[in-house]
Parts: structure tokens; C-alpha cells; sequence
């Protein structure tokens, strides 16, 4: 876990909620925190749910994707939707995106960084007269026996 990511996200997220209007209620509060530790990559809403159970606060499906919602509406977490319809959600982060890598054979999902890749998106949006303000890779895929090209 990413500590300075941890705490700009926190920080970031409690203003464009209190901005919003929206009351810092003890559902919202727990998701937000836990979201903040564990989320810096892609989670499954089960996954949330469970570790809050874990922690001891009662938490459902349906309340879990409602603070979701509201997040994603605000631009504090993205959401990606895996080849068999599973929404995993992250932070939104501006100020370090990466990318991410599903293994299908184990459905292990990986961050990856790539500047080569990252240099080509930039030029592209350049060539397409396009304002980049974000992007998203989602690679899928197995991983390579050692040895083969």
C-alpha cells in the first residue's frame, strides 16, 4: 500500500464529498476508508463487503454499491467490468494511473506500468487533435511459459 497515495486520495475524497453535500454517514465513512488501504487496484464489491464484515461493521451488497455509485459519480474510484461482468473498482488516481493485466487462467488481476506505452497513447490523442485527461488498459491474458518468445 501506497501511504502518500492513501492520504491525497482520503484527503481529496472527504472534500468533493462534503463539496457534494453528502453526510460523512458511519456506511460511507468505513467504505471510503477501507477503499483508501485497500483499493489502490481493481476490488471486487464482494471482496469490500467482506472485509468490512471482517472488521466488524455490518455492511450489505446493496449499501456497499450505493457509496460506490456516489464515488464514481464524484470521479473518486473508476470502475472495470471483467469478461464475465464482474465490476472491480479502484481509486481514481490523477496524479499516478496505471494499467492492469487479468490473468485468465487464474483470474489474478496485476497493475502494470508501461512509459513505452504511455509515450504511444500520448502521441496518438496528439494525432487525433484529442485532449487527453485519462485512459484506461485492461490486458487479458495468460502468462507466457518461461523460455517461449
Amino acid at each position: 500500500m501506497d501511504a502518500a497515495l492513501r492520504d491525497r486520495w482520503l484527503a481529496r475524497a472527504y472534500t468533493r464529498i462534503a463539496a457534494a453535500g453528502l453526510r460523512s454517514g458511519a456506511a460511507r465513512t468505513r467504505v471510503v476508508e477501507l477503499l483508501a488501504r485497500e483499493a489502490q487496484c481493481l476490488i471486487g464489491v464482494q471482496t469490500i463487503v467482506d472485509r468490512l464484515r471482517a472488521e466488524g461493521s455490518p455492511g450489505s451488497q446493496a449499501s456497499v454499491y450505493r457509496v460506490l455509485d456516489e464515488l464514481q459519480g464524484l470521479g473518486l474510484v473508476s470502475r472495470s467490468v471483467d469478461a464475465h461482468g464482474v465490476s472491480r473498482y479502484e481509486i481514481a488516481d490523477p496524479d499516478g494511473p496505471h494499467h492492469h493485466l487479468v490473468n485468465e487462467e487464474t483470474g489474478a488481476v496485476e497493475p502494470f506500468e508501461d512509459p513505452a506505452l504511455e509515450q504511444a497513447i500520448e502521441d496518438a490523442a496528439l494525432r487525433a487533435g484529442i485532449e487527453l485527461t485519462g485512459h484506461e488498459i485492461l490486458l487479458r491474458g495468460r502468462r507466457r511459459p518461461t523460455g517461449s518468445a
